[in-house]
């Protein structure tokens, strides 16, 4: 009895001790992102942005703020094509808010409270001719949001707000090749 009583306790502690699995980040690579062909000899990336040091502004927390993603992207992904023109790039806002708000729909025995990640976006793109004559212009904005518990891992918060980035990375550039198309169609190729 005794003997099989310790090999089920050893047996439970040998099981107890498997290793834990870690979730790794998503890696965001701005390379994969699509790329847009534009009409201009020289591109000029302006952030005109800066960031608001608050409670509930995050950007300073994070890995890779929104800002240097949208700097990054716009610098590797807008391509040159032509020998004229030259296109002014203002990014006017790239922010990444952290609040906390009540769960509306939270059951018994879960959290009440959750947080919730708001990322907005806001670039404006110039175009201008040789002479220096504003021949195009078009704005694009997105904004994207998510939520998570209060109560999670440093790792499960990277994840979220990774998630959200390459999300919100993605409405911009659909949001962008459609506002570009429209009053800069004739100096595009995608």
């Amino acid at each position: 009895m005794y003997l099989k009583n310790s090999f089920i306790l050893i047996l439970l502690f040998i099981l107890s001790c498997q290793p834990v699995e870690i979730l790794k980040p998503i890696e965001i690579d701005t390379s994969r992102f699509e790329k847009i062909s534009i009409n201009a000899t020289q591109i000029e990336v302006n952030k005109k942005y800066n960031s608001v040091f608050s409670k509930s502004n995050i950007e300073n927390q994070i890995q890779k703020s929104p800002i240097n993603l949208m700097i990054e992207w716009n610098s590797q992904n807008i391509l040159k094509l032509g020998n004229e023109n030259k296109l002014v790039i203002n990014i006017f806002d790239a922010s990444i808010k952290k609040t906390e708000i009540i769960n509306v729909g939270a059951k018994k025995y879960e959290e009440k409270r959750i947080f919730n990640y708001e990322l907005f976006y806001l670039v404006e793109y110039e175009l201008y001719d040789n002479s220096g004559f504003l021949i195009a212009n078009a704005t694009v904005e997105t904004a994207r949001s998510t939520t998570s518990q209060k109560y999670i891992s440093l790792n499960e918060i990277e994840i979220i707000i990774n998630e959200l980035l390459i999300l919100a990375m993605g409405d911009y550039i659909n949001e962008t090749k459609k506002q570009l198309s429209i009053y800069m169609g004739d100096y595009l190729s995608f």
